[in-house]
């Protein structure tokens, strides 16, 4: 068996290093505690679509000329709220096919119509979206079930997904927050399903400069291959 050249085994152990080294990229979700108050029901006749905290009709009203660009991520943490819904069908909000949430649990849309003492507990909770490399799209995808009401024209089919790039808008809150709204209908009003998301950008960041987030491994990578040549000149 021909012996394993020094500098082919340096080699070796230097790419082994600079693999290892390489942080491995999946996106986390964290929840957290921030519920606030239950929606009203649907059949109550004051009833409030989304948490007033957040909202008003003056800033939903914005949503006719929100923005439509794609939406960054500005950190490697983002934050996502549900603040609330006026469609009457179940919904549930994914991203990159991690589930984030139900826009109805335990309550569905039949429920919704007729029952007054149908709340929406989960207005107001949030969640971390952690290990996002800065730049990261946030394409969100909004899958509803199959609204069987009304009549055929008003009828939705099942399974039926929303982009965030296709059919959603978002208002600038600053400080990186974002409202962003998701046409389920057909009025354009692109405030069936709201979230707020923070930390997120509609700017693409500029990449980090490579020296000052150097993975360890292309240190040793260096260093061994600096050794392979001082070997390699002396003999």
């Amino acid at each position: 068996m021909t012996p394993l050249h020094p500098i082919a085994g340096i080699s070796a152990l230097a790419i082994a290093l600079m693999l290892a080294a390489m942080p491995a990229v999946a996106v986390t979700v964290t929840a957290t505690q921030s519920d606030t108050a239950a929606q009203a029901p649907m059949g109550n006749s004051s009833y409030s679509r989304f948490d007033t905290d957040w909202l008003t009709e003056a800033t939903l009203a914005q949503f006719a000329t929100g923005g439509s660009s794609p939406l960054f991520a500005a950190s490697h943490t983002v934050e996502v709220r549900y603040l609330g819904t006026q469609a009457t069908r179940e919904a549930s909000l994914s991203f990159q096919g991690l589930t984030l949430f139900d826009t109805r649990s335990g309550c569905n849309f039949a429920t919704a119509l007729v029952d007054e003492f149908c709340l929406i507990d989960s207005i107001g909770t949030a969640r971390a979206l952690g290990d996002l490399a800065t730049g990261t799209a946030l394409d969100f995808t909004l899958t509803a079930q199959p609204q069987l009401l009304g009549s055929a024209s008003e009828q939705r089919t099942s399974a039926q997904s929303f982009s965030s790039l296709a059919s959603a808008r978002w208002i600038d809150l600053g400080g990186g927050q974002y409202l962003l709204g998701f046409e389920e209908g057909g009025d354009a009003s692109y405030n069936d399903m709201l979230f707020l998301v923070s930390g997120a950008t509609a700017t693409l960041p500029s990449p980090a400069l490579p020296v000052s987030e150097l993975p360890t491994g292309w240190l040793l990578a260096a260093g061994l291959a600096a050794l392979a040549w001082r070997h390699h000149m002396r003999r």
